[in-house]
């Protein structure tokens, strides 16, 4: 890990993911914590995973971490529980996803002191492994929290599967949120993405990043708003994309303290990821060079709205 770059805490449970797409179906490491440790260590930052998974966590996704140079000292195993795992199936542009199993939850005190020692912290729960209350929490102690709320915006219904609430996510001192454009939806009560972002900033986060899949994204920075193209690939498997998009946004903003270009290296990366199953194609070889090629064509297209 080269000195001097940015060091990101991921918190969120690693999960067990089944996926069921189009050309088949298999099982793969999944997650916020997954996916946005691998996009942000493959631009060059210095990672560290906080996880509680069960004793049935197979250990070879592990490896995959360790061997992209994540530290995880942070992960608990569990033995009396069992990994967070979902079924995620894909129909069309539609996903249905059900809740399998949940591990416990993440205490966000225990760790806090650790984590005002880095440049940001990246919160991704899938299924409710914290709350608003330590989050708000820790705002008042780490300097730049990011918020992914996907798994405090769940619930789940008598059969496993999930559906999104409105919640109140008003918290002084949010660094960035980053939010899919059908928990936007919930949230804002619109469906047009500019009314989106605008309703979206009203929760007082300095960045704002609304990810629109196909769409590529909106990010509001202050009184500014921009739109980032998606980069035209075709889509094998979308899990992960804006997890993608939110670790790399991070990496790339941090290092470099460019809105810009940190939104054109977010949107290259989720464009790779959906290429191939799961989060494999942020193992390829040489996968951050593609990365920044992409990103400078679609740096010539970020508008500013």
């Amino acid at each position: 890990m080269g000195a001097g770059m940015p060091k990101i805490a991921v918190v969120g449970h690693l999960t067990i993911d089944e996926i069921e797409v189009e050309d088949g179906s298999y099982t793969s490491m999944g997650g916020v914590a997954c996916y946005a440790s691998l996009a942000a260590r493959t631009l060059g930052a210095d990672v560290k995973i906080f996880t509680r998974v069960g004793k049935d966590f197979p250990r070879d996704y592990l490896e995959v971490l360790e061997d992209a140079g994540i530290d995880l000292s942070g992960v608990i195993v569990c033995e009396n529980e069992r990994s967070t795992r979902f079924r995620l199936t894909y129909m069309g542009d539609q996903r249905r996803l059900r809740l399998l199993s949940r591990a416990g939850c993440i205490k966000l005190e225990k760790f806090a002191d650790e984590l005002q020692l880095l440049d940001a912290v990246y919160l991704g729960p899938v299924a409710w492994e914290m709350d608003t209350s330590s989050i708000s929490k820790l705002l008042g102690r780490v300097r730049r929290v990011a918020l992914d709320p996907q798994g405090l915006m769940r619930i789940i219904d008598e059969a496993g599967f999930i559906n999104l609430r409105r919640i109140d996510l008003e918290m002084p001192g949010l660094w960035i949120l980053r939010i899919s454009g059908e928990e936007a939806e919930v949230l804002t009560g619109s469906t047009n993405p500019i009314e989106m972002i605008s309703r979206l900033k009203r929760i007082g986060a300095e960045i704002t990043i609304l990810t629109l899949g196909r769409l590529g994204g909106l990010i509001a920075h202050d009184a500014d708003v921009i739109r980032v193209p998606c980069y035209e690939t075709h889509v094998l498997d979308p899990t992960g994309a804006g997890d993608v998009f939110g670790g790399a946004f991070i990496a790339s903003y941090l290092d470099y303290q460019d809105l810009q270009w940190a939104a054109a290296m977010a949107s290259a990366m989720a464009s790779i990821v959906v290429e191939g199953p799961s989060f494999k194609p942020l193992t390829s070889p040489r996968v951050g060079d593609e990365a920044e090629r992409r990103a400078e064509k679609i740096h010539k297209h970020i508008e500013i709205l």
